[in-house]
């Protein structure tokens, strides 16, 4: 079986749209995504709609976690003035589909576990970079493999125990690479593969632009950064 994992979508519709055409080629038959569906972007409806449709299985982010408190006193000034913007936008409905995700998620497919957490096995707002990764993560989840979001580099690191990874971010990748990154586990060979898809990066910051939302966020995407 081929499981999608994704993370840090942050309402790029048009990356996800690219990702998910993708990950239909490969035969993926389940996606999972480790936070953040909402922020900076200027589609956070049309995303939400493309994870109903998907049955994508997401846990929630720090933004999606700012939304529902309304606490933003922790964020740069342009993620908090795309956290209102977004909260303005968003439907209803689409508002109660954030409320009600989980803060962590435990999957078991064909005999795999796979645990997904925005931040760390210790805080679910821990930024974890590669060099901060141990086995000791798998140990205390349980985890073949685990799913870490939140910083927007990809990374994957192997124990004997399973697998750590972040598969990067669809929506605002921060490793000097523009295109979305994802991964994709084989749970028949147990093995993760990272992969990285170019989408139209000008259409999303034109739309940004007609939103009125941080020109800051615009370059951030065109340059990975």
């Amino acid at each position: 079986m081929l499981v999608g994992l994704i993370s840090d979508v942050h309402s790029n519709a048009v990356a996800l749209e690219n990702v998910l055409s993708i990950l239909d080629d490969m035969g993926v038959e389940k996606i999972l995504h480790a936070g953040d569906i909402i922020g900076y972007n200027p589609y956070p409806n049309e995303t939400i709609a493309l994870f109903r449709e998907y049955k994508i299985i997401s846990i929630m982010g720090n933004h999606e976690r700012a939304l529902i408190t309304g606490c933003i006193s922790n964020f740069n000034p342009y993620a908090a003035a795309s956290l209102l913007w977004t909260k303005r936008a968003l439907s209803p409905e689409n508002f109660e589909y954030i409320r009600e995700l989980k803060n962590r998620e435990h999957i078991s497919l064909e005999k795999k576990r796979i645990v997904l957490i925005h931040g760390s096995p210790r805080d679910v707002d821990e930024y974890i970079f590669p060099e901060n990764v141990s086995a000791h993560f798998l140990a205390v989840t349980k985890a073949d493999v685990l799913v870490l979001g939140h910083t927007h580099i990809q990374f994957k690191k192997d124990y004997s125990l399973g697998v750590v990874l972040n598969p990067g971010s669809v929506g605002q990748p921060r490793d000097e690479n523009p295109d979305a990154a994802f991964a994709v586990f084989d749970t028949s060979k147990g093995e993760v593969k990272l992969h990285r898809a170019s989408y139209d990066v000008e259409k999303v910051i034109e739309d940004m632009h007609s939103a009125h939302l941080p020109d800051k966020l615009g370059l951030r995407l065109r340059f990975g950064l």
